[in-house]
């Protein structure tokens, strides 16, 4: 065994290299007590809903949200329809007044903000709103094809300050049983943004009742759908509104199943901030099963579609509006246009003829989002003959009333010769 070497003058002393270890170790554990240390740090506890902050009990006449009952309803107007303060994605509490029956409400109180809301990307924190009465409790649920006429007026007072529309919400469920809220089409109507526009995306506009309103289109994710059309000019009312207008163009785009059944039909305010003194004045809503009978008026003045021509008991002409029975039509379901057992045709001679009904090729027509009549079939629509000459009534093309001058199938354009007004 070699032992290691004395030390002597002018020789380096060679040691083992273990004689350092008990330094080493000292070192280390000196560097470990003076080097910063990381501290573990609790993890970040999960967002939670906000707290309900409750508003003061309700007084006398008020209907208001709470923690245990978001969703308290009341009937009035004899029991035809229900009030609701709706506080579906909010904490903060908002209360209604009771109308002693009549068919108006009133935001009293409003505890929804920005710091109240559930989910804020969900939407608005509540909709206080009147409906009908959901399933058998009126003339709702009628099958969309089969939709005579729907029609509402709402008289409202709105205020300047807060976030909130002012809206009606229609519901379309592919079930007669049921309007469940989370899978049927929804259609909504705005009256005025104050602060917020529609989501989805621009697709266009819609008119009805002599007023404009352009229309959002929401993606489409599941059975659920959403359209909505705001009117171009905010108004507080509206008169006898053609709720069928926007269900038949919701259905030409896609957005409410042709076999589905008009359910559920509500009018309120969306709110996502205050709303207090927000009021329904009045409400009413309308509609019947069978399919809509009468004139179908020509947009230039006086002009009714009419089955008298001169000299040939097939066609179909423009003639003075009489309300004779030769200028009322029903319009079917299979979107036929028909007279005492005879229906409008596209018969490819450039003007349609009255024939038997077949629900067949050139028998099947549409009402376009510009009011014309236009055939499934062949794509062309129907002109009223004044177009061309200027004329703006029977006489000046040459019709009277008991004769009418023969219509005609051109291409589709954006002209008043080709817009019409069907029955309601």
């Amino acid at each position: 065994m070699t032992t290691p070497a004395a030390p002597f003058p002018g020789r380096t002393d060679r040691r083992s290299w273990w004689w350092l270890a008990p330094a080493a170790v000292v070192a280390l554990i000196l560097c470990a007590a003076l080097l910063p240390r990381d501290h573990p740090q609790a993890a970040p506890a999960a967002p939670t809903a906000p707290p309900v902050t409750p508003l003061p009990a309700a007084t006398a006449g008020e209907l208001c949200s709470t923690g245990e009952n978001r969703y308290p309803s009341q009937a009035v107007d004899s029991g035809r329809y229900l009030i609701n303060p709706n506080e579906w994605n909010s904490t903060g509490g908002l209360c209604i007044s009771d109308t002693d029956g009549s068919t108006g409400f009133r935001v009293t109180r409003s505890g929804v903000g920005p710091g109240s809301l559930t989910d804020p990307d969900r939407g608005p924190g509540a909709y206080p709103h009147i409906s009908t009465q959901p399933q058998g409790g009126g003339p709702l649920p009628i099958p969309v094809g089969n939709l005579r006429y729907a029609t509402s007026s709402w008289h409202t007072t709105q205020v300047d300050a807060g976030v909130y529309n002012v809206s009606y919400d229609l519901w379309y469920s592919s079930s007669r049983t049921s309007c469940s809220f989370t899978e049927s089409a929804e259609l909504m109507i705005w009256l005025r943004g104050n602060g917020k526009s529609p989501f989805g995306d621009a697709a266009g506009e819609l008119k009805a009742g002599g007023a404009s309103y352009r229309v959002f289109q929401a993606p489409k994710k599941s059975s659920h759908t959403l359209i909505t059309y705001e009117s171009a000019a905010s108004t507080t009312s509206v008169t006898d509104l053609d709720l069928r207008a926007f269900t038949r163009d919701a259905v030409q785009r896609g957005y409410v199943p042709a076999g589905s059944y008009l359910c559920a039909v509500q009018a309120g305010f969306e709110i996502w901030d205050g709303g207090a003194g927000l009021s329904s004045d009045s409400f009413s809503f309308q509609a019947a099963a069978g399919q809509p009978s009468g004139a179908i008026t020509s947009a230039l003045p006086g002009l009714c579609l009419d089955s008298r021509v001169a000299g040939d008991p097939a066609a179909v002409g423009a003639g003075t509006c009489d309300g004779s029975p030769a200028q009322t039509w029903t319009m079917g379901d299979a979107g036929s246009i028909e007279q005492g057992g005879r229906c409008v045709e596209d018969s490819n001679l450039g003007a349609p003829v009255l024939t038997g009904c077949t629900s067949g090729y050139g028998q099947r027509w549409n009402v376009t989002r510009t009011g014309q009549l236009a055939n499934r079939d062949t794509g062309r629509c129907l002109e009223n003959p004044g177009a061309s000459t200027g004329a703006s009534t029977g006489a000046s093309t040459g019709a009277s009333p008991g004769a009418s001058a023969q219509v005609r199938m051109r291409p589709c354009a954006a002209r008043p010769g080709q817009e019409w007004h069907p029955p309601a």
